[in-house]
């Protein structure tokens, strides 16, 4: 989904700089490398910088390098009217859950456009978001675009892993990197979008809990996320009643599965920077501290053990948007915590 306009100043403050050196060439040069790549942890803003860096390139009176927010073109963009942008999602459910990857019909019409110049701005900009999702098929039909862009056109990538993008399709792209969120500018970009309904203590879990992602936080902050939490915590300790209604629970959406996945992933991460650093880390479940420190002393988890469950459930994250049976990935998911349970 297109974020919307204006991006968040606590997202300008932690990325902006790295696109200045980009902005400088350009002034100084006027010319912009014709394709982009912005990449990073899922949930650190790729989408709603490339927004604003759009909004910069298509300003008629920019402000040093931010957009000016008045001119004609600035008002079109705050307005969502986009007269020269290809904005390019992998294809959605009607929940908005990621059914799989780009499909190549939405290629095949940017290339039946490539002739045509920019209507109003000085660029046609083509985004396609998350391509490291694209198939094998899409590559190869933009790869010939992205090897010969045409005249004032732009095409900007956007990635969670740019090593599932194609080499050829790398080689052709100026990479920008943007860092894991610090836990207090997730807190500030809470505070921001929640506004008059923020809550300081589970913005505060959220922030830490979401491992550098604003997106993952703002998940943790919705209701049900505590009841899964409870669920998580109980199979814990008595996995023989909670386990069946954990795997229902997870199970019942594609949503609430990735929701389990951060949080048990949370859980076992406060647990690792506890033995890491001894006492001094900041919890994300603070208020469960002294309950998952007996826990884990009383399984006698090593630094080893928890790691093999953070690396089970980063592989398992893979399936989420693939598995036909939610139910068996459900159970899949929970084989190394409970082996970590009754080790």
């Amino acid at each position: 989904m297109k974020p919307q306009l204006p991006t968040l100043p606590s997202l300008l403050e932690a990325h902006w700089s790295r696109f200045l050196p980009l902005l400088e060439r350009q002034k100084r040069d006027q010319k912009l490398h014709p394709t982009l790549l912005i990449t990073g942890l899922e949930g650190t803003g790729k989408k709603s910088l490339t927004l604003h860096f759009i909004q910069y390139l298509f300003c008629d009176q920019p402000n040093g390098f931010e957009p000016c927010g008045l001119c004609k073109s600035c008002k079109r963009s705050l307005q969502n009217q986009w007269l020269d942008l290809f904005w390019l999602e992998p294809e959605t459910g009607t929940d908005e859950t990621k059914l799989g990857h780009h499909k190549i019909e939405t290629f095949r019409e940017i290339k039946s456009k490539l002739g045509m110049g920019p209507m109003e701005e000085p660029f046609k900009v083509v985004v396609i978001t998350e391509a490291d999702r694209m198939t094998p098929q899409s590559s190869n039909s933009i790869l010939k675009t992205l090897e010969e862009p045409p005249p004032n056109w732009v095409f900007i990538l956007t990635a969670a892993d740019s090593s599932r993008l194609l080499p050829t399709i790398l080689s052709r792209c100026m990479e920008i990197r943007l860092n894991p969120l610090q836990p207090e500018q997730i807190f500030s970009a809470l505070k921001e979008i929640k506004a008059s309904e923020f809550n300081s203590d589970r913005s505060k879990f959220a922030s830490r809990a979401a491992q550098g992602s604003l997106s993952r936080a703002v998940h943790f902050l919705e209701p049900e996320v505590w009841d899964l939490r409870e669920l998580i915590l109980g199979c814990l300790t008595n996995p023989a009643s909670e386990w069946l209604p954990l795997v229902e629970k997870l199970s019942s959406s594609q949503r609430v599965m990735f929701m389990g996945l951060d949080l048990i992933e949370s859980v076992f991460h406060d647990l690792l920077q506890f033995q890491v650093q001894g006492g001094q880390n900041e919890w994300a479940h603070e208020d469960q501290r002294e309950f998952l420190i007996q826990w884990s002393e009383k399984k006698s988890l090593t630094h080893t053990k928890i790691i093999h469950v953070l690396e089970a459930i980063a592989e398992k994250r893979k399936l989420v948007a693939l598995t036909l049976n939610a139910k068996l990935l459900a159970q899949d998911i929970l084989i190394p915590l409970l082996e970590t349970i009754l080790s």
